[in-house]
């Protein structure tokens, strides 16, 4: 079993368990899945009580006691139960459970309002935070980031992972969101609407971060500032069996040498740098997150690629960049500029930083997945965007690669390359700002199709494919199932097409390229962690 956080019929089959006892049950009968118990009826308050701990972390003795009570007392003035949920309003002391818990799996959703500022306490320490994070960035407060959404242990030492979360999936005011929180010792594991965001980061003991996190606690549900409804609260005690081996599959993720550093002046402008341990100037994987440029974060990938790479000598580099939306919203045209863009300054700030991170100019290649391939590819096949005569030293800097490695690759960017190669494409069309029309049923995808011959200059600048020339780096493409072409597939979107064509083309140019996907012929590296390690090392993988 795969024991990356669950494997994926654990995942599936817990998520549908939930499904149904959300929809299903009635409000007063919680139903929880195999495994886990209701630790709320959905009737009443039974099993908790009111305590905020910062408001008693200073007393003792008589005064203790007294507040202690006196929370009890006023905990039902502040708390309700309606239809099944669990209501705050956003005051009072902090919803508390009577049981304490070691190793432990928490399910629980919640819906909050615009303003709100919320948590979970874990064995009585803050918190996996819960953000409106429609708010923006106040510089007075660099620490305080909620536009980078829920899940992050906010009382975390900041710059350190797992502080915030590792990408933004927050579902709109008027939803349910939905946490799945796993404890063991003083790790922690958050996803979020079926997303990780903390990946197993150490939950500091807050306020004395000298000492360890608590052994055994209660589960808390902070009051801050607005309403909070929660329901479907489950919990399953984690066995020392179980701990000891999901430990042993998900080593503790070491903190980027240098946290957040920005390569530009947007807020999403910035990358994270992991410095090996070499006397020489390192080799460099420079790494860009997928997510259909327009989610995901640059921890996603990066884990299991990581800890080989670093004890090999090899640097790391991930960034962040602007979604299709921010490039909109600061007037990039076409959108998929924008993403691109910040890939190839984010290249250029990195070597611009080689005397301080000890990097090798020479040896630098990307690797990503989805979106994030095909930023890659663009990398490696476009010309180098150096300007020699720039006044701004890391535009002087070159944007050309060693090589690209990636993963499930878009290789075309052209409608017309797509429909031909996988007939129910329908990627694509947001990189150049088609949306389609609901009123009358045209997808963003038709109509990227049908104005193609509008946007040919863009299709030219922009398309992986397109740039191939003889000259440029070999690349490297990993699919995960085999190729149709001409069929339609169930992930028309990462599908092994894209790769056949691409390999075809870059072999006609004289471009290596490398196809692995399952049964195919002439693989010489199995994995991308192979191959990375094979082109920056020369050593294969354990």
């Amino acid at each position: 079993m795969n024991l990356r956080f669950f494997s994926l019929k654990q995942t599936v089959f817990l998520a549908a368990a939930l499904a149904i006892s959300s929809t299903l049950c009635r409000a007063d009968d919680p139903a929880p899945p195999k495994g886990f118990r209701a630790i709320f009826n959905g009737k009443d308050l039974t099993g908790w009580y009111g305590w905020n701990p910062h408001t008693t972390a200073k007393l003792t003795g008589e005064k203790l006691e007294e507040s202690l009570k006196a929370q009890r007392a006023e905990f039902a003035n502040h708390w309700r139960v309606e239809n099944g949920e669990l209501v705050n309003s956003g005051t009072g002391p902090y919803a508390t459970t009577e049981d304490a818990f070691g190793d432990f799996e928490l399910h629980i959703e919640y819906k909050t309002v615009a303003g709100a500022d919320s948590g979970i306490y874990l064995r009585g320490m803050p918190q996996v935070q819960i953000w409106d994070n429609s708010q923006v960035f106040d510089p007075a407060k660099p620490d305080r980031r909620p536009y980078l959404g829920s899940g992050g242990l906010f009382n975390n030492t900041p710059k350190t992972l797992g502080r915030d979360p590792i990408m933004n999936v927050d579902k709109p005011f008027g939803q349910w969101n939905s946490f799945r929180i796993r404890q063991i010792g003083a790790r922690t594991w958050v996803t979020l609407n079926t997303r990780l965001v903390v990946d197993g980061a150490v939950f500091e003991n807050y306020p004395d971060k000298t000492l360890p996190f608590p052994a055994t606690g209660p589960v808390m549900l902070q009051t801050h500032g607005g309403e909070i409804r929660w329901r479907n609260i489950y919990v399953r005690a984690i066995g020392a069996d179980e701990a000891k081996t999901f430990l042993a599959s998900n080593p503790l993720m070491p903190n980027p040498t240098e946290y957040d550093v920005a390569y530009g002046p947007h807020p999403k402008q910035v990358m994270h740098f992991w410095k090996a341990e070499t006397d020489k100037p390192a080799p460099v994987l420079f790494y860009i997150h997928g997510g259909g440029w327009s989610g995901g974060g640059r921890l996603s990938g990066v884990p299991a690629l990581l800890p080989t790479l670093l004890k090999a000598g090899i640097s790391v580099a991930s960034i962040e960049y602007r979604f299709i939306d921010e490039a909109t919203a600061d007037g990039v045209t076409p959108p998929v500029k924008g993403p691109l863009h910040d890939a190839a300054r984010a290249l250029q700030f990195l070597r611009s930083k080689a005397g301080e991170w000890n990097i090798d100019k020479t040896r630098i290649g990307a690797s990503g997945g989805s979106a994030g391939a095909c930023s890659s590819l663009w990398l490696a096949f476009h010309d180098d965007l150096a300007d020699p005569k720039s006044e701004d030293p890391v535009a002087r800097e070159s944007s050309q690669l060693l090589f690209a490695a990636v993963n499930g690759a878009q290789t075309t960017l052209d409608p017309a390359q797509m429909r031909e190669w996988t007939p129910n494409s329908r990627y694509g069309g947001h990189a150049f700002g088609f949306k389609g029309d609901t009123e009358k049923k045209l997808s963003q995808f038709d109509e990227f199709l049908a104005k193609r011959e509008t946007i040919l200059p863009w299709i030219a600048e922009y398309s992986p494919y397109a740039l191939v020339t003889k000259d440029d780096p070999e690349v490297y493409l990993y699919y995960s199932t085999p190729p149709a072409l001409g069929k339609e597939e169930k992930d028309p979107t990462h599908t092994s097409n894209f790769g056949v064509k691409l390999q075809e083309h870059c072999q006609a140019t004289g471009v290596t390229c490398e196809l692995f996907y399952p049964g195919a012929g002439d693989v010489k590296h199995a994995t991308i962690l192979d191959y990375v390690l094979a082109k920056l090392s020369g050593t294969p993988a354990n």
